[in-house]
């Protein structure tokens, strides 16, 4: 981070597991100083499961992440790119129409931002409540400059989906304690797909997010969401909220698939109060 990114150069993937250590940094190419955003390292691995719907090769074709909701306001970061990387990769697949812009002229205060905006929308489809809901998004942004990152809060690249009829709020108790809401997002079980993914995977739709725990190799029970998408009983994602800090509020939010009956660690979000 530091620049603007390319596209649609730049490296094109399909979504791969989380590396053993990742560490983000902003590098600003006028000082040559670098900060830190986050480092993600030490990730629990968790013991096999059965086989469920993902398989290594219809993940394939997936993207598969988180969407923050409050409300019906939805919203999603890129902490890592890899989003980025997998919708170079669709952009191309599908020979998609798009348009690059890096100007200061669609913001306030001037500060340096690039988007990619699609001719058409982006499709997501988010599972919870017992529906699939189907929404899409047009842009892909980025705030790129290190020191604007810092002061105004848009640190990693973010898409806004379309708002569904999906209406998730804390309850009463929660909402009144804010450290809670800062370490415990409010996030739905998301995927992109590469192409149109109706043939693909048997979505059951009354898939819905329940709290659970999984094992971890070494027997520790960690607390998360656990959903199962085609209703077999068995768990096809986890995601949990890994606290680092009391104060200031630290916290990555991680999302694990069983994939073939092993759990791949896949996407990640982070947020610190500074």
């Amino acid at each position: 981070m530091g620049s603007a990114f390319e596209f649609p150069g730049g490296e094109s993937t399909q979504q791969q597991p989380l590396a053993d250590k990742i560490e983000v940094v902003c590098k600003d190419d006028i000082s040559g100083s670098t900060t830190k955003l986050n480092t993600l390292s030490g990730s629990p691995k968790f013991k096999k499961t059965s086989q469920s719907i993902f398989t290594e090769e219809n993940a394939k074709t997936l993207y598969i992440f988180l969407t923050q909701i409050d409300s019906t306001y939805l919203f999603a970061e890129d902490c890592d790119y890899s989003m980025l990387k997998f919708l170079r990769y669709k952009t191309a697949y599908q020979n998609s129409k798009y348009t690059v812009v890096d100007s200061v002229d669609y913001v306030s205060g001037e500060e340096n931002m690039q988007l990619v905006r699609w001719h058409q929308g982006i499709q997501v489809r988010i599972f919870e409540n017992g529906t699939v809901f189907e929404t899409e998004f047009n842009t892909y942004v980025e705030y790129w400059q290190c020191g604007v990152k810092m002061k105004h809060g848009a640190k990693y690249p973010f898409i806004k989906p379309k708002r569904t009829p999906l209406r998730i709020n804390y309850n009463e108790d929660q909402s009144e304690d804010l450290k809670y809401i800062l370490t415990h997002p409010i996030m739905v079980f998301s995927i992109i797909p590469l192409d149109d993914m109706s043939y693909e995977l048997p979505f059951n739709i009354e898939a819905k997010s329940v709290e659970t725990t999984l094992e971890t190799t070494g027997g520790d029970n960690i607390e998360g969401h656990g959903i199962d998408l085609n209703a077999d009983k068995i768990l096809d994602a986890f995601w949990y909220w890994d606290i680092k800090n009391n104060k200031p509020a630290e916290v990555f939010t991680l999302l694990y698939v069983n994939i073939g009956g092993k759990w791949m660690p896949r996407w990640y979000t982070y947020f610190k109060e500074y």
